[in-house]
């Protein structure tokens, strides 16, 4: 009978010895890391990354980020 009540109901087996795992070669593979730097993004995932990262960094006035945001052609015929 196990002395214990409830908790540890598993019969521990004298044959198998507990050892610390090694991650060495040839051994158990190394716990999970975060490769989300070294994967290779799609094309479109790169370029709005790199764009929010130059705006950022650029800063531009007012002044000049006016005309980023300018009509079509067919807009501004309708409007002048």
């Amino acid at each position: 009978k196990n002395s214990s009540k409830g908790k540890g109901s598993k019969q521990s087996n004298p044959l198998i010895v507990a050892r610390k795992k090694q991650f060495g070669i040839g051994q158990d593979l190394p716990p999970q890391r975060d490769l989300t730097h070294f994967v290779k993004w799609p094309k479109y995932v790169r370029l709005q990354r790199q764009k929010r990262v130059l705006y950022e960094r650029l800063k531009v006035p007012p002044a000049f980020n006016q005309f980023n945001m300018t009509a079509d052609k067919n807009t501004a015929r309708q409007i002048f």
